[in-house]
């Protein structure tokens, strides 16, 4: 089987989001699907995933290590990284079609049924970031099924903050999410690295009688004392690393030990490939793993092939509330159920795009 060429398709999702996907195409018929990163421009990203298509081309992309070699993670950039992670998607859809199998299956078989869900509620807003919509949408989701919750409420605020009172808006949302799910759902909070070790303490504090499940990146990624001094102090599972990539990115936050729970990105990390090195390496720490994606839903596949297959596997975000449109997209439709997906057990991802709800939100590209 040799790689034959790619198509990309983007269509547009809300005044923020755009979603980009890849086709590889092979001489056999067979076609693997994946999902590029939205953080960059399109046209670089677009470009880089074009020159890197150009040198698979002949090859078989069945052979993944193989290929995965032709790009060293050393002279990669964050596009590189993202074009390479949307093509290593579609290359494990290809070689599970090829052997009509799941992609878990491939990946060492399923550890579990099913895949636990948090509603990512950020993006729902709709630009209304008060503890008031927080709450609403926190209680649709809530209604909708899911029993975690995640929001990032301190993003608009300046970064570096050093004590609670400078997050005092934040801190009112998450409140106001706690008051309206009651105890008995999970809330995740996401600091988006806004604060110094002191400050992400003090905002720990004021939160303490929330029962947070995690505190995700309280401070930057480069901050390693900060880390270490909020996770030693804080009373709470310290969360990060969505934006690092390969397993060189995860050497040191596994090495220092520095999280409780790793979030790699499988749309930066590298792919399925590096996102199940990832967390088996996290897990020789001790560390679990729950990744990083509030994108589209073959970014949710892809995550949920590889956290199958994953034994220290937390839990999986979703991008809740976006548009309604959402579950159509792909066939079979997306579907989740008291906030979980239900393991494919089809060829490759288990997915496909449904080409009529493409054509009506495609939008052109260059």
């Amino acid at each position: 089987m040799k790689i034959t060429g790619i198509e990309i398709e983007t269509i547009h999702v809300t005044e923020r989001v755009d979603w980009t996907f890849v086709h590889i195409n092979t001489d056999k018929g067979i076609r693997g699907l994946g999902e590029l990163n939205p953080s960059v421009r399109r046209a670089d990203e677009l470009g880089t995933l074009r020159q890197m298509a150009e040198t698979l081309i002949g090859r078989d992309p069945r052979q993944i290590e193989k290929l995965h070699a032709l790009f060293d993670p050393a002279s990669l950039d964050r596009i590189g990284f993202r074009a390479l992670s949307a093509l290593d998607q579609a290359f494990w859809d290809i070689l599970g079609k090829s052997l009509d199998a799941p992609v878990h299956a491939l990946l060492g078989g399923a550890c579990r049924d099913e895949i636990r869900l948090y509603a990512n509620i950020n993006r729902a807003t709709r630009g209304d970031r008060s503890p008031e919509a927080f709450a609403r949408n926190a209680t649709a989701a809530v209604s909708d099924g899911f029993d975690a919750i995640k929001l990032a409420p301190f993003d608009g605020l300046a970064r570096g903050i050093d004590k609670a009172e400078d997050a005092a808006d934040g801190i009112a949302c998450m409140q106001a999410v706690r008051q309206a799910i009651g105890p008995n759902v999970d809330l995740l909070i996401d600091c988006h690295s806004h604060f110094t070790a002191k400050g992400a303490l003090a905002v720990a504090k004021a939160l303490a009688d929330l029962d947070l499940f995690w505190f995700e990146e309280p401070v930057p990624d480069e901050d390693i004392a900060g880390y270490l001094e909020v996770k030693a102090k804080s009373g709470l599972p310290i969360a990060g690393g969505e934006s690092r990539m390969h397993r060189r990115g995860f050497w040191q936050a596994c090495n220092d030990n520095i999280l409780d729970i790793a979030m790699p990105d499988v749309t930066i990390v590298g792919g399925i490939c590096e996102l199940k090195k990832v967390a088996a390496m996290a897990e020789a720490r001790g560390i679990r793993t729950a990744p990083h994606g509030p994108f589209g839903p073959v970014t949710t596949a892809s995550s949920v092939h590889a956290m199958a297959a994953h034994p220290a596997f937390t839990i999986l975000e979703y991008a809740w509330g976006e548009v309604p449109w959402r579950p159509t997209l792909t066939l079979p439709n997306e579907k989740i159920s008291n906030g979980r997906i239900t393991l494919p057990q089809t060829p490759g991802l288990g997915i496909e795009l449904d080409e009529k709800i493409v054509a009506a939100h495609r939008i052109a590209i260059t």
